[in-house]
């Protein structure tokens, strides 16, 4: 059994390797048939290639055959073409020759007369320097006899020389000085008065006719009763929480309000008419909380009047307590003129006049707004306005020369720059215009009586007369007693006077009158 099954074996291994000989031998014709089958197909296709290349070759010299028959003709006539403009640039190219040529030529010639003059001007200059040495020796020999014959060194003679021209040098220039000057004074005032005439042309602020009411009237006599409360505790707590005296009289419908500073009666006031409003429960406690409420909200009017006075001016860069102060003085007023409008005005004005000086405009703004901002505290205080400000000012990064104007504007100090003289003459034009400031019965009433008493007090003057509102002081003279020299001289005195003891905006003209009174009796005797 085992022996078929390994001759079984054998017979199948021989089998397979019979096929597998078989098989290699089919592949191998196969794959040589079809390598020789490839290789008839290459052949062909060279060939076929090879007929497909000289069939184009014969193509593309027939269509070059054709299209060369088609342009000979213009080719000749463009070869021709070239050939001439070969001439024409060939016949420029010559000429060029030739005058680059006689250029060199002329050239060298120039070149030959500049080496000619040259050395002629050297010997010109060895002249010159023969000359010059001449001069010298004859200028040493002339200073040497002049210094001789006038007894004195040359050193000494320069010395007097240069003083004598110095003086020169100074009269001449004293007398153009002089006549400069006078030429200035003739026309100054011209120029001034067309440049403030057209400054106050231009400027078309709206007047504000705003004034201060220091009194609320009662709405009726239930809100006065309530308000009066027979302990005064009331008005005790209305005093101590804005700071100001309330003055309530019997038979008057109005509260008083009075107290040195502007902003505290303002918040007075504002308490008050809001306490009116109540028609109850009108205790200490309701007006305190009352006055707390409106001191937030007039601190929050106050900033809010400084920022948009800075902001209408283009203001920029001022300190935040600077604008806290410029708004406070909305409820400032000085001869019933609001300052805070005021201020204002003489900012612009400033500025425009500024505009047509030739001045920095911007500057000229700052000085004129922050001008009086010392009034908002001089009330607690010492000193003038002006100096107050402009400490104030100054402690709060503003320039030298801004501290300067403001503080110089009522001449607390002399003025020294432009900006300095343009706020006292802006300042002077808002105080005077029209309406802008007024006085009560009792100060003009003062007023008059001050002019006159100042007036009469001086000797030979018979009467006077306040005529233009307190802007003309008429005083009249005896004219046996007062002559033309002394009434010129009394004109100064008395407007020195008023100077130094009246406080008044604007200006005050004195004038002098010459009284002479004659009488004579009639006579007549009866038939």
């Amino acid at each position: 059994m085992i022996a078929m099954i390994a001759i079984a074996l054998v017979g199948l291994i021989a089998g397979c390797g019979a096929g597998l000989a078989l098989h290699k031998f089919l592949n191998a014709r196969t794959l040589r048939h079809a390598r020789e089958e490839a290789q008839e197909i290459v052949d062909e296709a060279k060939e076929a290639a090879e007929l497909r290349s000289l069939e184009e070759k014969e193509r593309v010299q027939e269509i070059e055959m054709e299209m060369w028959t088609k342009v000979e003709t213009e080719m000749l006539k463009v070869e021709g073409r070239i050939e001439e403009l070969q001439d024409l640039a060939n016949e420029k190219k010559s000429k060029a020759d030739s005058i680059v040529h006689e250029e060199k030529k002329k050239l060298q010639e120039r070149d030959l007369d500049i080496k000619n003059q040259e050395q002629a001007l050297r010997g010109q200059e060895a002249e010159l320097n023969k000359i010059k040495e001449a001069q010298k020796s004859n200028n040493q020999e002339l200073v040497k006899k002049l210094t001789e014959r006038l007894g004195t060194s040359s050193d000494d003679f320069k010395n007097q020389l240069k003083t004598q021209m110095e003086e020169d040098a100074r009269r001449r220039a004293a007398r153009y000085l002089q006549e400069t000057e006078e030429e200035y004074k003739e026309h100054a005032e011209l120029r001034a008065k067309k440049i403030l005439a057209l400054v106050i042309d231009r400027f078309a602020r709206p007047y504000c006719a705003e004034r201060g009411i220091g009194a609320v009237n009662f709405p009726d006599n239930h809100i006065r009763k309530l308000f009066c409360d027979p302990n005064g505790n009331n008005i005790k707590a209305l005093q101590d929480a804005c700071g100001c005296d309330i003055i309530v009289e019997d038979g008057m419908d109005m509260v008083g309000v009075a107290g040195f500073d502007p902003v505290r009666r303002e918040l007075t006031r504002r308490t008050l008419e809001r306490i009116f409003k109540e028609k109850k429960n009108i205790n200490p406690d309701f007006i305190r909380k009352i006055a707390e409420n409106q001191k937030k909200e007039l601190f929050k009017n106050i900033k809010h009047d400084g920022d948009a006075l800075a902001k209408e001016l283009k203001l920029e860069g001022l300190n935040a307590e600077i604008r806290q102060m410029m708004g406070s003085l909305r409820y400032r007023y000085s001869f019933t003129q609001n300052q805070y409008f005021h201020c204002g005005e003489v900012g612009w004005l400033a500025g425009l006049m500024a505009a047509e000086l030739k001045v920095d405009i911007k500057k000229a703004r700052r000085v004129g707004m922050l001008h009086d901002i010392g009034k908002s505290m001089d009330h607690v205080m010492e000193g003038g306005h002006a100096v107050i400000g402009a400490d104030f000012i100054a402690a709060r990064g503003e320039a030298a020369d801004v501290v300067h104007a403001v503080k110089a504007h009522h001449f607390d100090e002399q003025p020294a720059s432009d900006h300095a003289f343009l706020v006292i003459a802006a300042d002077a034009i808002s105080g005077a215009r029209p309406g802008a400031r007024r006085s009560t019965i009792e100060s003009y009433n003062q007023k008059v009586s001050e002019l006159q008493d100042i007036a009469r007090s001086f000797p030979g003057v018979t009467d006077c007369f306040v005529l233009s509102g307190g802007r003309e002081c008429r005083v009249l003279v005896n004219g046996k007693k007062v002559d033309d020299t002394q009434a010129l001289e009394l004109s100064k005195k008395i407007a020195g006077r008023i100077e130094e003891e009246c406080n008044y905006p604007g200006q005050i003209k004195v004038v002098i009158v010459r009284e002479t009174i004659v009488t004579e009796q009639t006579r007549k005797e009866l038939a």
